[in-house]
C-alpha cells in the first residue's frame, strides 16, 4: 500500500476509535502521532533494507508484530509516565493499521481458507521467527515512485484518501486551527 493509503485507513480507524472511546479526541498532536505511526514501519524497514542493506526486506523488523508489541508497550509506559496516553494510542494504532493493511488480500484469503501457499506472504508478521517473504519491489523510494502506475488498487487508495479527507472536513478539520494559530504566532514573532 502507498503512504496515502496507509494514512487514510489509519485515520478512518482512528475516527472509529474516537467514537468508541469517550476520552479519544482528534487534536493536532494525536493526528500527528497517528500520521507518523501510519508510516513508521516503512520509515524503518525500507531505508534499512533498500539503502543500507541491514534488513532482509522492506517488510521485516518494523512490520513484525513482535516489534510492534514491544514498541507499543514501551510507548504506553512512557505515555503513562508523561500523561500522554492519547499520543501513544494514536501512534500505535497507526503502526498496527499500517502492518495490517500490508497483508495482501490473497494471503488473508489463504489464511482463512487454509491455503499454505498463500499464507507464506504473511511471514513478515512473525519476523525474525520466519524469514520475510520475497518482496518484489525491494528497490528504492525513487524507483518505487517512478514506477507508480494508475491501476485499480492505486485508484482505490486515492479514493480512500479522499474519503479520509472528507471525513476529516466533516469533523471540522480537527487540529487545523491550532496548527494555523501556531504558524501565525511564529510568523508574527519572526517578523518583529
Amino acid at each position: 500500500m502507498w503512504p496515502w493509503g496507509h494514512l487514510a485507513v489509519a485515520y478512518l480507524a482512528y475516527v472509529v476509535y474516537t467514537r468508541i472511546d469517550p476520552a479519544g479526541r482528534q487534536t493536532a498532536a494525536t493526528l500527528t502521532a497517528l500520521a507518523v505511526g501510519s508510516q513508521f514501519p516503512d520509515l524503518i524497514d525500507k531505508p534499512f533494507a533498500w539503502t543500507f542493506g541491514v534488513l532482509p526486506s522492506g517488510r521485516s523488523l518494523a512490520h513484525s508484530l513482535f516489534t510492534l508489541l514491544l514498541l507499543a508497550a514501551v510507548l504506553h509506559w512512557l505515555a503513562v509516565r508523561y500523561r500522554r496516553t492519547d499520543l501513544s494510542m494514536a501512534f500505535t494504532l497507526g503502526a498496527f493499521v499500517h502492518t495490517l493493511t500490508d497483508m495482501s488480500p490473497t494471503a488473508v484469503a489463504g489464511l482463512l481458507g487454509g491455503d499454505p501457499t498463500q499464507v507464506q506472504w504473511l511471514r513478515f508478521l512473525v519476523w525474525p521467527l520466519q524469514p520475510p517473504p520475497p518482496y518484489a519491489n525491494d528497490t528504492s523510494f525513487v524507483e518505487q515512485f517512478a514506477s507508480l502506475s494508475v491501476e485499480p488498487y492505486v485508484l482505490f487508495q486515492f479514493g480512500l484518501f479522499g474519503l479520509a479527507v472528507a471525513v476529516w472536513l466533516a469533523h471540522g478539520a480537527p487540529g487545523l486551527r491550532s496548527v494555523t494559530r501556531r504558524s501565525k504566532a511564529a510568523f508574527t514573532e519572526s517578523a518583529d
